[in-house]
């Protein structure tokens, strides 16, 4: 898979100094995190509401990473950053939910943008 790691650790911890957001991308799929606060990330995860390709299963694989679905359709929740072992966990979540519950075409490119 093209997703990198440590450019998700490193635009993480980027988020939470500058108090900034980005997404995270394969495809049509895609994780957006954003600071809400000195320690705090909320992030959102694409559901089946907006992508046909995701099943309405996955609500229980969402709920075993602290994810609810939301009333605006998409998965979300929110992390408290306290250490480096806390992004090394948000980066190796966000792994899994490309690989594991996307099941994201692994050729296809990983993208990482600012949102404003």
């Amino acid at each position: 898979m093209n997703l990198d790691k440590q450019i998700i650790k490193e635009k993480l911890s980027d988020i939470i100094l500058s108090g900034s957001a980005a997404t995270f991308a394969i495809g049509d799929f895609y994780v957006q995190l954003a600071s809400q606060g000195p320690d705090k990330l909320y992030s959102e995860a694409v559901s089946h509401h907006y992508h046909s390709g995701i099943g309405i299963g996955l609500e229980v694989s969402f709920a075993s990473l602290g994810y609810k679905l939301e009333e605006g359709g998409n998965y979300g929740r929110v992390y408290t950053v306290n250490s480096g072992a806390d992004i090394e966990k948000i980066a190796d979540e966000i792994e899994v939910i490309f690989r594991d519950y996307y099941h994201a075409n692994p050729t296809a490119p990983f993208e990482v943008s600012d949102v404003e």
